[in-house]
C-alpha cells in the first residue's frame, strides 16, 4: 500500500475512533482542522491518496461499525447511532438505509433470523 494512502487511512480511523470515544459526530471539517488543512485541501489530498472521498470513507467506517453492533449487541439503535459516530439517530437511520437498503431494525432482524436458521 502506498505510504500516503496508509497515512490517510490510519488518520481517518484514528479520528473516527476518537469521535466514538467522545460520543461526538464525525465531521470532515473537524478532521481537516486536526490535520491542519482546510476541508477542501483535505478532500483533495484524501481523494488523491485513497481513491474515495473522505465523507464517503467516514460513512463506510460508521456503517460497518453500526452493522457490527447491530449483530453483536442488544443496544438500542439510538445508542448504536452515537457509538458509530452519527450525530443523531435520525441521521444514522437515513445513512444506514441508504447504504444497506433496509433499516437498522430490519438488518438486526435479518441477522437474528440467519443465526436461528444456521445456529447450533
Amino acid at each position: 500500500m502506498d505510504e500516503r494512502k496508509a497515512f490517510w487511512l490510519a488518520e481517518a480511523e484514528r479520528y473516527v475512533d476518537e469521535c466514538r470515544r467522545n460520543a461526538s459526530s464525525v465531521r470532515v471539517s473537524e478532521f481537516a482542522y486536526g490535520m491542519k488543512r482546510t476541508a477542501v485541501q483535505l478532500g483533495r489530498e484524501f481523494q488523491a491518496a485513497v481513491g474515495v472521498g473522505v465523507k464517503d470513507h467516514f460513512s463506510t467506517l460508521q456503517i460497518a461499525r453500526a452493522k457490527e453492533l447491530l449483530r453483536t449487541t442488544g443496544h438500542s439503535t439510538a445508542r448504536i447511532a452515537i457509538d458509530s459516530g452519527f450525530g443523531t439517530p435520525r441521521t444514522f437511520y437515513r445513512a444506514f438505509k441508504r447504504s444497506a437498503g433496509i433499516s437498522p431494525t430490519e438488518f438486526r432482524k435479518e441477522m437474528s433470523l440467519g443465526e436461528a436458521e444456521f445456529g447450533p
